[in-house]
């Protein structure tokens, strides 16, 4: 804000919006998100997703279905849905918690599947299978968004702060060199869980014996007040794991600087955090609408021109065969053509993950600014000295 002093008072000439609502950067980094290179990055880990989690059922690894049916079962016997280390205390009229299968059912289909797939390694009457299976599946997706989300999280930041910013090879290049970092951030955390549930483990053991049992009763305050240390790693993990991408992509940082950096803009600051959050999820309805609408405005206008010269019959038999398999449909100008119009839509609809990763950049810079002071404009451009990661 610029203001000059006069003999009436003092007169504002300019207000700086970004000094006044740092938030304002979220609409920003929403606008990047319809960059071409931050979409294509984006279709380019959505398709590589889907070859791995493809590869998952070929291979009969336990799926999100699979997810699933264990989930129905659990609300069958009354259990939790989300991951939880001892069941869920009933409620005042005496009946299970039952509204958090509601709000999981009610999230997007992208959301939920994760949301299921979380759930299986962390509940306690998961198989071995079924754990492995989700293992594998989380896994593989860590890696690919560690990649093409580094990736976006690069472009996006180098467009926020006004500097030139990498095309899709470019990108895609950073991705590829710094994936590691972002990855084993997570991995790292995830050793920790397990490494601190060693103890739970041994009293487990003692657990099969009715003395043992009797034991873990007396014993269990202790084991609950073990578990917090576990919660606190398992949600900064999972609620922070986009703050770690962020900061390899903002900072070209490490592993343990990508884990600390994300741990402290969580727990420090969590309601900037939500309230970014929320901002991001309001910004979303309009935008994700206006890229659904560019993606069927495209497809419906390029049959609609079309339509002049084949007349309205042939146009009829054409969407009839697109549409329900009509007679037409064995032909192969009606296969191509669903090929390219079903190719157009999964590139637009993968926007939804440029999205978010852009979102999570301004949430990195903006929680930076609150718990280091560090300013907005500022983004490692050069490779650190030494650096050979």
């Amino acid at each position: 804000m610029s203001t000059h002093n006069e003999p009436g008072g003092t007169v504002v000439h300019e207000i700086r919006w970004s000094d006044a609502l740092p938030w304002w950067l979220i609409f920003r980094a929403a606008g990047a998100a319809f960059s071409p290179t931050v979409i294509l990055l984006a279709a380019a880990g959505a398709v590589a997703t889907w070859a791995g989690w493809s590869m998952a059922d070929r291979l009969g690894l336990a799926g999100v279905d699979r997810a699933a049916d264990v989930i129905a079962a659990a609300k069958a016997a009354d259990e939790l849905l989300l991951p939880a280390a001892a069941p869920v205390t009933t409620l005042a009229a005496g009946g299970p918690a039952t509204w958090l299968p509601a709000v999981v059912d009610r999230l997007p289909p992208v959301v939920a599947d994760m949301t299921r797939l979380l759930a299986i390694p962390f509940r306690p009457s998961a198989t071995l299978r079924e754990v492995a299976g989700a293992a594998a599946r989380i896994g593989w997706f860590v890696l690919v968004w560690s990649i093409f989300g580094t990736a976006i999280s690069r472009h996006v930041a180098l467009k926020l702060v006004g500097e030139d910013t990498p095309g899709i090879v470019g990108a895609t290049w950073f991705g590829s060199r710094k994936w590691l970092p972002a990855f084993n951030a997570v991995l790292f955390v995830l050793v920790g869980i397990f490494a601190l549930s060693v103890p739970g483990a041994v009293l487990g053991l003692a657990m099969r014996t009715e003395w043992g049992l009797a034991f873990a009763g007396a014993v269990w305050p202790l084991v609950l007040l073990g578990a917090v240390v576990l919660a606190i790693l398992a949600v900064g993990m999972i609620a922070g794991w986009p703050l770690m991408v962020a900061c390899v992509g903002v900072e070209r940082g490490d592993s343990f600087q990508a884990i600390s950096t994300a741990f402290s803009y969580l727990y420090q600051r969590p309601l900037h955090y939500a309230f970014y959050a929320i901002v991001a999820l309001l910004v979303s309805i309009p935008t994700l609408l206006v890229a659904g609408l560019f993606a069927h405005a495209t497809a419906d206008l390029a049959m609609w021109a079309t339509s002049f010269g084949m007349g309205h019959e042939r146009t009829a038999t054409v969407l009839d065969g697109l549409a329900a398999g009509g007679p037409a449909a064995a032909a192969w100008g009606v296969k191509a053509i669903g090929f390219w119009t079903r190719g157009l839509e999964t590139l637009l609809s993968s926007f939804g993950w440029g999205y978010f990763w852009a979102i999570a950049t301004a949430a990195y810079l903006l929680l930076r600014q609150d718990v280091d002071g560090t300013e907005l404009d500022e983004v490692v451009l050069e490779e650190p000295a030494g650096d050979a990661t």
